[in-house]
């Protein structure tokens, strides 16, 4: 299903990438395609470390969290050396 991306741009916006992209033989629509990607690509990053954070906060807060130590022995098999 497609939908009309409905926004409101400045005019200076609009001028600076015509100007950019005639400067750079891009295609308008291909360059605000390629932009709204990334942008949505970085958003649900972020969403998913806002999760995790979450996610560890509450840990934190019932208390399921490893030690220090026993992370070293978890991932090294013994403690390191004090």
């Amino acid at each position: 299903m497609e939908q009309i991306l409905s926004t409101k741009m400045d005019a200076k916006v609009l001028r600076a990438l015509e100007v950019f992209c005639q400067r750079h033989h891009l295609v308008k629509s291909r360059l605000l395609e390629e932009l709204i990607k990334e942008g949505i690509r970085r958003r649900a990053e972020t969403l998913r470390l806002a999760e995790s954070l979450s996610r560890g906060l509450e840990d934190e807060g019932q208390g399921n969290l490893y030690t220090q130590a026993e992370v070293e022995t978890l991932v090294f098999g013994k403690g390191k050396a004090r």
